[in-house]
């Protein structure tokens, strides 16, 4: 079975920032990166996210800076009636500040989730952000049931 999900687990930290490496995976595509954070943007992030979908049409969080060392965008949105929601997520490569533009691999996925998922990836993601250590998991739903909208 091909598991889809996005997971953010700390590799590095010291007083100031943390690393994430971000693996993703949509039964598809699958790309890693590596990325700086710090916690208080983490947590302003998941106070906004938490009970998503309701009330909110989007939430967006990024770490890293587009076309520069490296980067990482989730992008959280309601998909039709049925409470499943989106993420875009859009990820480029860890490479050395001096690269050549073709060299930089970047990728741009969707995962389709239950609301339920988004409550349990806040929960992970707060603690993983809270004690610059550990995992967060968000799980997305299997092919059969992702053309269900």
């Amino acid at each position: 079975m091909n598991e889809r999900y996005l997971k953010l687990e700390v590799i590095w930290k010291d007083e100031h920032m943390f690393e994430l490496k971000v693996m993703a995976n949509n039964g598809r595509y699958s790309g890693i990166t590596e990325v700086y954070e710090v916690s208080d943007s983490l947590i302003k992030f998941v106070n906004d996210l938490n009970g998503f979908p309701l009330g909110k049409e989007k939430v967006t969080h990024s770490c890293g800076e587009k076309d520069s060392y490296a980067y990482f965008k989730m992008e959280f949105y309601k998909i039709g009636l049925t409470g499943k929601c989106g993420v875009l997520i859009t990820m480029e490569e860890n490479v050395p500040t001096e690269f050549r533009k073709e060299e930089k691999d970047k990728l741009k996925m969707e995962l389709i989730v239950e609301p339920n998922a988004i409550d349990i990836f806040c929960d992970e993601l707060k603690l993983l952000a809270e004690s610059q250590s550990g995992i967060a998991k968000l799980k997305a739903v299997g092919k059969y049931t992702n053309n269900i909208l």
